[in-house]
């Protein structure tokens, strides 16, 4: 790459970087509430996920006592 083509390629990659204006607020505003959203909406599905495990837990100690006794006296 010559001399020339370097300069150009630093002059447009200096004028790309100058034309990218900041988010304004309402767009970061916008994906914070969007990310709020779905962080709550996981809490909600982990928190469904955790009852269903604890409930499998009991069934399956409750299918197994004897395995379950043998665990506690260890």
């Amino acid at each position: 790459m010559s001399k020339k083509d370097s300069a150009n390629v630093v002059k447009e990659t200096k004028k790309a970087t100058e034309e990218v204006s900041p988010p304004s607020w309402k767009e970061i505003r916008e994906n914070l509430t969007m990310q709020l959203k779905n962080h709550l909406e996981q809490v909600e599905y982990h928190k469904t996920m955790a009852t269903k495990a604890q409930g499998a837990i009991e069934v399956g100690d409750q299918m197994h006592p004897d395995e379950v006794e043998q665990e506690e006296t260890k």
